[in-house]
């Protein structure tokens, strides 16, 4: 085992938010430059230890049973990093490679001073990249599908619900179209196959896509300063099924969200922009026939200010709160769109895209 570090980026959805957790549903997805960081230190102790600001003032120790990491005494909104940690080392021990003790340190860059969540997608960051620090550090490399269905396997031990779009941003990066895996199909796996075999195997309807970023256009992020929580937004939108108004949603968000991979594809701008303005009317009328606050007063406020600039404008992610994003052509001048947010209490955020 060796000393590494490794870091995986957050994410902002451009489109496909909501009926991306169904099965056969597009989205489109940037990893952008905001990363958490995880450095692995080998030690001769009997023990390890966590630590994080975003966990804990003072290093969280722990030690290895037959059912995983445990924490000497309880600790909080460990869940996701323990659940990375199992799945990094169930794989390594699957492949024949002896465990020792460690220490890890995981910094964010998703939070501003006052600790607040930017909702840039930290816990698919976090999961990316502790597996990947832990492979590292036992000289074990994966390719970039094969760390999306680890850190997918660490989120299905929790029961996510989630569209684990940020975990697919976070291991591929830059601009993706996505499609989340069948979920049902490959829980009957789950508990019959090692996870080296689950990897291997295809998993039903999952696509991940690269994509060129459109040349002619500038992404703008906004923040409101409300955090929100994806998970209890997305069990929402679900919570009276498919009825006809979220059947409806459905077959038009996937149509939208289609023309739009194409238009990113072939470049053209002004379908780029026509179908996220679209997007945007699609989740608005989802979310009210569903009661869910996607976009909040100043998230209304951001998309408002953006078409006064000729950018098309919508939530990114579950909404609620968090981001807000815009398309602006290149021609025009960006600084005076994020001027106007800023009047409106809307801070820009300074982030670009990620490829590694």
């Amino acid at each position: 085992m060796k000393k590494v570090n490794a870091k995986a980026p957050g994410k902002l959805f451009i489109a496909g938010e909501y009926a991306v957790v169904e099965p056969e549903q597009p989205s489109v997805i940037v990893a952008i430059d905001r990363f958490i960081s995880v450095t692995v230190f080998p030690v001769s102790t009997d023990f390890g230890t966590l630590h994080s600001k975003v966990l804990s003032d003072q290093p969280l120790k722990w030690t290895r049973s037959e059912k995983g990491l445990t924490f000497a005494e309880p600790a909080e909104n460990t869940a996701i990093v323990k659940a990375a940690i199992d799945v990094a080392e169930t794989y390594l021990t699957e492949l024949g490679k002896p465990l020792s003790y460690y220490d890890m340190l995981i910094e964010s860059e998703m939070v501003n001073e006052e600790g607040i969540k930017y909702g840039l997608g930290s816990s698919g960051a976090v999961t990316v990249a502790v597996i990947e620090a832990l492979l590292n550090a036992y000289s074990v490399s994966v390719s970039d599908l094969s760390l999306y269905k680890l850190a997918s396997l660490a989120h299905l031990s929790l029961n996510s619900n989630g569209s684990f779009g940020d975990l697919a941003a976070a291991s591929f990066t830059g601009w993706i179209a996505y499609t989340r895996f069948n979920q049902k199909s490959l829980l009957p796996h789950l508990k019959k196959l090692s996870i080296k075999e689950l990897i291997a195997r295809p998993w039903d309807q999952l696509s991940i896509e690269p994509l060129l970023p459109p040349e002619s256009l500038s992404l703008l992020v906004g923040w409101t300063g409300t955090p929100a929580s994806t998970e209890s937004l997305v069990s929402q939108s679900k919570s009276s099924g498919h009825d006809s108004a979220y059947s409806s949603f459905l077959e038009a968000s996937k149509a939208c969200v289609s023309r739009l991979i194409k238009a990113l594809k072939a470049q053209d701008s002004k379908g780029i922009m026509r179908e996220i303005s679209l997007n945007r009317e699609l989740l608005l009328e989802m979310a009210e026939k569903k009661s869910i606050e996607v976009e909040t007063p100043l998230l209304h406020r951001l998309c408002k200010v953006a078409g006064d600039h000729f950018a098309s404008a919508k939530t990114s992610g579950a909404g609620g709160g968090d981001c807000g994003i815009a398309l602006v052509p290149k021609q025009f001048d960006s600084s005076l769109l994020t001027t106007d947010w800023e009047a409106e209490g809307i801070v820009p955020l300074d982030i670009t895209v990620y490829k590694k």
